[in-house]
């Protein structure tokens, strides 16, 4: 089931709020005004809407008041604000290969913009379109990407004197352009159709200095994976995510709204369009971990049923009943007989 806004992942939304740390700007300051719960050490939500980006986005130039915000940022994104996506292009072969994995993957990364290449003579343009929901984007959000892909592209080929032949934008001129020169080492041309970066065509044959054929085909297959995967998140799996993320079961429908970034009515609207309740898939989720910890852990039932959220053990032996048709102590009698230990 495709989401019907959509995303952006969380390790790029990173990069945003890094950018405006380095600038004394807080994440938290930014994250509060705009009345969302992230946690960035965790990763977690992996994924937040195009549009809840886009004000981050704005939040961010706003708060850091700096006339260059977004070449700022794209010089200093790391590879590990790409993920699975810049494994894929690091251990490439040259750095064709690396724009086409960039390309194909991009929807891990953002599925607000899409990449495409053309060839004119002996270059080849870069060209990025937006492709936004509701939030147009901002100046600063084209400026980003042209000045990460060419320090991206010079980390990858491991050589910082890299420079393109024309750098291109469709918005108006700044009356500075000096930090232009100093990110670009041209002058970009602005009012144009598009925004676009152009490069010598040899330039896409040159070896990447973390090229790696085995590497690369493991990195491949995990991003095949996290792709199909991507396209196909139910409601009902983001809520076992942040369940199994949590490690514990005392999370309520608001807790987990918040987690996602939504309103509870619309967690539950989602939910009920699938069929399901938050109730019903704690309660799945509990089941499972009952019968692990049950069957396969020595732990005594009292733990267990506090492991499970249950305050009381009467409680839990309900619970089991309704699952499994028995007690825990007979479930695990059971399970120590088959072992051969009862």
């Amino acid at each position: 089931m495709k989401s019907d806004h959509k995303r952006v992942s969380i390790h790029w939304v990173k990069a945003i709020l890094a950018a405006a740390q380095s600038l004394g700007v807080e994440p938290d300051a930014i994250l509060k005004e705009l009345h969302l719960s992230l946690d960035l050490d965790a990763n977690q939500p992996a994924y937040l809407s195009l549009d809840q980006t886009q004000d981050i986005w704005a939040k961010a130039e706003e708060k850091s008041g700096h006339d260059f915000f977004g070449l700022l940022m794209g010089q200093r994104v790391r590879p590990s604000y790409f993920h699975a996506v810049g494994y894929v292009a690091m251990t490439s072969v040259n750095l064709l290969q690396a724009y086409e994995n960039f390309r194909a993957y991009m929807p891990l990364i953002s599925e607000g913009g899409e990449l495409s290449m053309s060839y004119e003579q002996d270059n080849v343009w870069i060209r990025y379109t937006p492709q936004p929901d509701n939030k147009p984007f901002s100046r600063h959000q084209h400026e980003s990407i042209m000045a990460l892909l060419l320090e991206f592209s010079r980390w990858l080929l491991g050589d910082d004197s890299m420079v393109p032949l024309k750098v291109m934008f469709p918005h108006g001129t700044a009356a500075d352009m000096t930090f232009y020169q100093s990110v670009f080492s041209v002058i970009p041309k602005f009012n144009q159709p598009y925004t676009a970066i152009q490069f010598p065509k040899a330039f896409l044959q040159r070896p990447l200095k973390e090229s790696d054929a085995g590497l690369h085909a493991l990195h491949k297959a995990h991003a095949d994976q996290m792709l199909a995967a991507h396209g196909n998140t139910s409601w009902r799996a983001k809520v076992i995510h942040c369940i199994v993320a949590s490690a514990h079961f005392q999370l309520s429908r608001e807790n987990v709204a918040d987690k996602l970034n939504v309103s509870t009515r619309t967690l539950q609207r989602r939910l009920q369009e699938e069929g399901t309740s938050f109730l019903d898939i704690l309660d799945e989720q509990r089941k499972q971990k009952a019968k692990e910890l049950i069957f396969h852990t020595h732990k005594s039932l009292k733990e267990v049923a506090l492991e499970l959220g249950f305050s009381e053990s009467s409680t839990f032996y309900r619970a089991c009943h309704r699952w499994f048709n028995d007690t825990p102590n007979a479930l695990r009698a059971k399970q120590n007989e088959a072992d051969g230990k009862g």
